[in-house]
């Protein structure tokens, strides 16, 4: 499905079918390729079409994870988009990036300015996001399980999340699937190393 030779409405118009796997892996491939910039594809992770939503939220997934330096630098973009979010699937895309790239600035894995911008940026919006879909009965799983990780690495460093978290996963172990207690476990495993 690799399609270098189609412009980009033609790749636009793509995102509004299904498609597998293969075929969203190269469509990233194509997108980077024909120049559709990632602002682009960002911005339509919000549109009101929901088949194209989330589309573009699978698509960019796969772009930003062969360019994580990338990710760096449009991660308070997607930090700012993410409380725009109202699809399930996209919250779910986005706030796997955003774990990514969190944990990319934790692990010093990004540049000393990517660093210091980071940790000067008002994460409180994130923050609230991640709390409140972390206990809400609506949130997927997946989406949850992600808020889980975003909210561990933001704790290596704002000390109150890791006071508070550890009793907000036990209260959502207790309801959770099996996949969210064993993420629950392993985010809680995580924070008693740190302390």
């Amino acid at each position: 499905m690799y399609l270098p030779d189609l412009n980009k409405d033609k790749l636009l118009e793509r995102l509004k079918f299904s498609m597998t796997k293969k075929e969203v892996l190269q469509l990233a491939k194509s997108f980077s390729n024909s120049g559709v910039g990632f602002e682009e594809i960002i911005s339509l992770t919000l549109h009101k079409d929901q088949p194209i939503s989330f589309h573009s939220a699978w698509v960019l997934e796969n772009m930003f994870i062969t360019s994580p330096e990338a990710l760096d630098y449009y991660l308070p973009t997607l930090i700012d988009n993410l409380p725009k979010a109202k699809n399930h699937s996209v919250q779910r895309h986005l706030t796997k990036l955003i774990s990514l790239g969190v944990q990319r600035v934790v692990k010093r894995k990004t540049s000393k300015v990517i660093d210091r911008e980071f940790w000067q940026t008002n994460l409180e919006p994130l923050e609230e996001i991640c709390f409140k879909w972390l206990v809400d009965e609506k949130s997927k799983p997946a989406i949850k399980a992600n808020c889980m990780d975003v909210l561990f690495h933001l704790s290596l460093r704002q000390k109150w999340i890791a006071q508070e978290l550890p009793y907000i996963i036990e209260n959502q172990m207790e309801m959770g699937t099996p996949a969210l207690r064993a993420k629950g476990k392993k985010v809680l495993m995580q924070l008693k190393e740190k302390i």
